[in-house]
């Protein structure tokens, strides 16, 4: 299993999209959900008043992209930036598979049990991140129903669904191209 994560993380997942997946369009798309959201769900917002402008660098390990989370302050937004871009100043990061990251917003699983699990790594000001955990745990978040506006309403559960079974054969292929030593049939011969 470390060895299947480690070799995830030096073939990273769908290394041909990270350019446009930081680019204007989705940069204009990633602020369009925040503000959706910002919505949607006013109350949380308003407990994450309280930050001031610090900042959360969100970064979904499987992917070749992070984001700039800011909740509140004077230009609260979210913004995509390229994996191999400097990151810019946050007061915690956020670092699991996208998966558990979207879980984790939406309430289906619990923070602690990601973190002791190892799947959830954050550095950081962890008041801050605290401060975020209780704003959003019980905000009753789901990204199919908060997103779907004047999108076609199965889009994002399809996208959900591709990215599991895009994540899950990349996990298989990282498991096959990281094989014990010494194991019979695992020599590779000329």
């Amino acid at each position: 299993m470390l060895l299947a994560g480690l070799a995830a993380r030096l073939m990273p997942p769908l290394p041909l999209l990270g350019r446009p997946l930081t680019g204007p369009v989705a940069a204009r798309l990633a602020q369009a959900a925040f503000d959706r959201l910002r919505r949607r769900h006013q109350g949380v917002f308003d407990r994450l008043a309280v930050l001031g402008e610090r900042a959360f660098l969100v970064d979904p390990s499987d992917l070749p992209v992070r984001f700039l989370l800011r909740p509140a302050g004077t230009r609260p937004g979210l913004w995509p930036i390229a994996e191999d871009a400097a990151a810019p100043p946050a007061a915690a990061t956020l670092r699991a598979p996208l998966g558990a990251l979207l879980a984790l917003l939406e309430g289906r699983v619990d923070g602690d049990s990601l973190f002791f699990s190892r799947q959830l790594m954050i550095e950081g000001d962890m008041e801050a991140v605290l401060i975020l955990r209780n704003a959003v745990d019980g905000a009753d978040v789901t990204l199919e129903r908060d997103l779907a506006h004047r999108l076609p309403p199965r889009l994002l559960s399809l996208g959900r669904r591709w990215y599991g079974e895009i994540d899950g054969l990349l996990h298989l292929a990282a498991r096959a191209a990281v094989q014990p030593a010494g194991l019979p049939g695992t020599e590779i011969r000329p």
